[in-house]
């Protein structure tokens, strides 16, 4: 399975907002179609675990992903 270009994603990502992007937004920035496998796609994908990274979590929002920043436990 190709892994999808990140570059675009990132950028977004280094802002620190919370966005959401739309299956045809999200194919744009990297090139492949949103992962069919919600489960999948929200916790296991290549996007999920970058989002992560980031302080991120992926919210399915009707084929919509929502990056919504997580708080810090402490």
């Amino acid at each position: 399975m190709p892994s999808p270009k990140l570059d675009k994603i990132i950028e977004l990502l280094e802002l620190g907002e919370q966005f959401s992007l739309t299956e045809s937004q999200y194919k744009g920035k990297t090139g492949l179609n949103i992962p069919k496998n919600n489960t999948y796609l929200v916790k296991k994908s290549t996007v999920a675990r970058k989002a992560k990274e980031y302080g991120y979590k992926l919210v399915l929002q009707e084929r919509t992903i929502l990056f919504e920043k997580e708080e810090i436990k402490r």
